[in-house]
């Protein structure tokens, strides 16, 4: 059976994400394109870095200088997972508080809105078998 992966923070999902569309990049690289969302010093990056890679999420690129990460899961394996723990602890098992959130959103994409009807018309299935 497969490991789970280990919880992660606001902060390190925030590091997770810039790391997946940049990868494999460095510190200063992160660093850089975070702080142009938020304040942010760059010994929290590099620290909040350190706990990743300690966690087993981000591995060191080999033999490259300066050092280089990249993430050891891909965002379809590490997201589903932290969405089942929000729902878990925040949501307190219910997914009712998501799906209301969701359909008050005027934001979604057409990509998303085909993505939860597919999701629906699965669950749909599901339940006649």
């Amino acid at each position: 059976m497969a490991k789970a992966p280990p919880t992660l923070g606001d902060l390190e999902v925030a590091i997770l994400q810039t790391i997946w569309g940049a990868q494999p990049c460095t510190e200063r690289q992160v660093w850089e394109r975070l702080r142009t969302e938020r304040e942010i010093g760059r010994t929290t990056v590099l620290k909040t870095i350190q706990r990743l890679e300690a966690k087993g999420v981000l591995a060191r690129v080999p033999d490259t200088a300066p050092v280089q990460f990249r993430a050891r899961f891909e965002p379809q394996r590490l997201l589903p997972s932290l969405v089942g723990r929000f729902v878990e602890q925040t949501l307190g098992g219910s997914f009712g508080p998501l799906v209301a959130y969701l359909a008050d959103q005027r934001q979604l994409s057409t990509k998303d809105l085909a993505a939860l009807k597919a999701i629906a018309r699965k669950l749909e299935n599901e339940a006649s078998d």
